[in-house]
């Protein structure tokens, strides 16, 4: 389908007349309720051929073409129940109750499209989904004390018992329903634009509330004034579906924001309940009427501190895992990923921030590079990690151990002279020479160590004179074995 706007869409232009005209004409007209299910079957059948257009759209997800599906069936049902009133009206204009088959028809196909709505994925992580619940739950009440208030704790006109309790079936219906909507749409998940999301909302709200607070409002409005509330919805309901319709591609284009939008619809439901208490209020006298919108709002209140609650400890927890997080990318800054000993950059540091005399070792591995090469990276690595562990294990309190790169490492001593820190390279040099088993071999190399001493702030000069010290070492390692080899 061609990415159409709104705005020029002929159809949906045509939805817009329709919901202009009907208000004059029924207003001037009064009691037209012949034609009124005449154009309600109408929209229901409007309802089935759009979602019918959706659900078989190529763009549609596989979870988004479940729910238009169920769609299809629940618009369907809608359409039976409706177009079955209309026969009996049309057959017998002085009919005025609405018929059980009606009622049970609408109410499932509404059931059929609740289910759908809550079994669609929500996404995110399980915090995520319980802070949805917890907005989803407090809009859902708002609606349901104004659904208590207007509908099932009022008279309605005089309604019969048995058209009050079916209209309080259809209402409960359209409540799940748009709870089912606001829940798609606080989930950034939904199988919907907000746009057409938000029309359906309103639609449905208005089908089951536009009604009974008309009535609660103006005491006695005329039966056209009725008629126009109670369609006005249902066209914009429908509305929505060609809405949609013509915005399928956007679902395809736009990435899911799942909680990451805020949404101000639960803080609406909170202020409109409390105003709604001080209206109730406002006579002085308590019936339970009053006691239902009193109870909704503890109910409420109660909703809102344990989303708080769950946001507090939720933001604990990103709390706790930003230092963990934190903490860990400064060692990966500062250590040496394979063998966690410190690195040139933590040496440098301990080095610039030491306020006393301190010794250095610096330490090459001596056949390091045949082992490496006849035996693979893999065990020159667990090499390297074992020297690591025997230089640790060497070191006391506040010294420090650290890797430079390759085979080379650095021990730095706090408060160590040459000749302390030579007996302990003669140390390193025992411990590193002694049998490797590894991998089910035993591997041996040596380590030239060079050693020197110096005052605080002289990291440099330290370094480059363990170095020249630890070169020395390895010349008169190999004078000894050349001496060696030619006296054999």
């Amino acid at each position: 389908m061609p990415k159409r706007s709104g705005i020029t869409d002929p159809v949906l232009l045509g939805f817009v007349a329709l919901g202009v005209l009907l208000v004059p004409w029924f207003l001037r007209h009064g009691d037209q309720r012949n034609a009124s299910w005449v154009i309600q079957t109408g929209i229901d059948a409007a309802n089935v051929w759009f979602t019918w257009q959706i659900a078989r759209n190529p763009l549609m997800t596989a979870a988004g073409r479940r729910f238009w599906q169920a769609a299809v069936v629940g618009c369907a049902a809608c359409l039976v129940g409706d177009g079955y009133q209309t026969a009996l009206v049309l057959a017998d204009p002085t009919t005025t109750t609405i018929s059980g088959v009606q009622t049970a028809l609408v109410v499932t196909g509404m059931t059929i499209v609740v289910a759908a709505m809550l079994r669609h994925p929500l996404g995110g992580e399980g915090r995520q989904r319980l802070r949805l619940w917890f907005d989803a739950a407090t809009v859902l009440t708002g609606v349901a004390v104004f659904l208590w208030y207007f509908v099932l704790a009022g008279d309605l006109g005089g309604r019969q018992a048995a058209d009050r309790w079916g209209a309080a079936a259809t209402a409960v219906v359209m409540l799940l329903i748009t709870f089912g909507l606001l829940k798609l749409i606080l989930s950034g998940t939904a199988p919907f634009t907000r746009a057409a999301g938000i029309s359906a909302a309103l639609g449905v709200a208005g089908t089951a509330f536009a009604a009974p607070i008309t009535s609660g409002l103006i005491g006695d409005p005329s039966d056209g004034a009725m008629i126009v509330v109670q369609l006005v919805p249902c066209v914009l309901a429908s509305a929505s579906f060609r809405l949609q319709q013509l915005q399928v591609w956007r679902l395809a284009e736009e990435q899911p924001n799942i909680g990451g939008r805020s949404s101000r619809l639960p803080y609406l439901a909170v202020i409109t309940t409390q105003i709604l208490l001080v209206v109730s209020l406002r006579d002085g006298r308590v019936d339970l009427r009053v006691w239902g919108v009193a109870i909704g709002a503890v109910v409420i209140t109660a909703l809102v501190l344990g989303r708080q609650v769950a946001a507090l400890r939720d933001n604990e927890r990103l709390v706790v895992e930003a230092r963990a997080l934190h903490d860990e990318l400064s060692r990966q800054a500062t250590h040496d990923a394979l063998t966690g000993l410190a690195n040139r950059v933590l040496l440098q540091r301990r080095l610039a921030a030491s306020t006393e005399p301190v010794g250095m070792l610096l330490i090459d591995l001596d056949g390091f590079k045949e082992i490496n090469d006849q035996h693979g990276h893999h065990t020159g690595d667990l090499v390297l990690q074992e020297v690591a562990t025997r230089l640790t294990g060497l070191l006391g309190a506040g010294e420090l151990a650290a890797r430079l790169g390759g085979d080379e490492f650095a021990v730095l001593l706090p408060g160590a002279g040459t000749e302390s820190a030579g007996r302990l390279a003669e140390q390193v040099a025992a411990v590193v020479a002694e049998p490797m088993p590894i991998d089910g071999r035993v591997l041996r190399v040596g380590a030239s160590v060079g050693v020197s001493a110096g005052t605080p702030g002289a990291g440099d000069t330290l370094l480059r004179a363990a170095d020249a010290a630890m070169y020395e070492r390895k010349r008169e390692r190999r004078a000894r074995r050349n001496i060696v080899s030619q006296r054999s």
